[in-house]
């Protein structure tokens, strides 16, 4: 029993290291689509790919009996909401290098503590209040104000912060729909939503030069395979291991992005940009145990989120 939940435990890892590897790839074709269309297009082309598969699954599978939803609307709701997030990160990820906006992705944890009370009304205590105060403080730093010639554009920064915003409120939605709805209904209303909305923005469509070739065909291919198996590894990687486990894997993303960042583009991150990434981690990472003591205790008498 104990091999097999040191096997299960193993293979979680696996799956949670291939779901940050292909975020980081997604992130970096929908970089690359960027040069050929803007980001409404390239969110379109994100959802198109994972509608028409996820379709193709339910289909097969005989499983479209799970689309059967009793709250329409508050799929309509995290749909407008996570679509818009997509927009907003190739938009940002248009504006400024892989590493840096990834970093900004990661400010969504700080975003939840903030949407945690007004929204689903917990209780969020000083502690986590707190590290959500010095998350922020990542941000400025890595924003770097007081260099000029090394500024990120603040524009870039605000979209960015915008795009951890919408996720951070994608998954504070999550945890009040997914109290009755499950994970594969809500993402096929989510990709069938992105799909729809950005495909109506077709005849405004931003298209440049080389948009419709081979050359932009193997890489719209490449960003609907990463985030297609971004998914599947992501699902695979929380049915087999706890979230205090696998929720730190994610931050290899930036590793990632990092690299492809030298690759693709010869850029490597100010030494700011690293500080004020570890900051917002380490933050991220304490908001999570402050999560998992609240989650063990709350129901001691006595206990205080403080």
């Amino acid at each position: 029993m104990a091999a097999a939940k040191k096997d299960h435990l193993l293979a979680a890892i696996i799956y949670a290291l291939i779901n940050a590897f292909m975020l980081s790839a997604m992130s970096l074709f929908a970089k690359l689509l960027r040069e050929y269309f803007g980001p409404f297009e390239v969110t379109f082309f994100r959802n198109a790919f994972s509608l028409a598969a996820l379709l193709l699954w339910l289909v097969f599978a005989r499983k479209l009996y799970i689309l059967e939803t009793a709250r329409p609307w508050a799929h309509l709701l995290r749909s407008f909401i996570g679509t818009v997030g997509i927009v907003l990160g190739a938009q940002a990820l248009g504006m400024m290098p892989l590493a840096e906006t990834t970093i900004l992705l990661f400010t969504s944890p700080l975003f939840v503590v903030l949407l945690s009370y007004p929204v689903l009304g917990e209780r969020v205590g000083i502690y986590r209040l707190s590290a959500v105060a010095v998350g922020f403080t990542g941000v400025i730093i890595m924003a770097n104000p007081s260099e000029p010639a090394d500024q990120l554009p603040l524009m870039g920064i605000l979209i960015g912060l915008g795009w951890g915003l919408s996720a951070g409120m994608v998954d504070t939605c999550l945890r009040w729909i997914g109290r009755t709805e499950g994970s594969t209904t809500t993402t096929f209303y989510f990709v069938l939503f992105g799909t729809i909305a950005c495909g109506m923005h077709w005849p405004f469509a931003e298209v440049k030069e080389g948009g419709f070739s081979i050359a932009s065909a193997w890489i719209i291919a490449g960003l609907g395979a990463t985030g297609l198996l971004s998914l599947l590894a992501k699902s695979q990687s929380f049915r087999l291991g706890e979230a205090a486990t696998i929720s730190p894997i994610s931050y290899t993303m930036i590793i990632w992005a990092m690299i492809f960042d030298y690759v693709f583009w010869d850029k490597v991150p100010k030494p700011n940009v690293y500080l004020g990434a570890s900051i917002i981690i380490a933050s991220n990472l304490f908001i999570l145990y402050r999560e998992i003591i609240v989650k063990k205790k709350k129901d001691l008498p006595g206990f205080s989120d403080k």
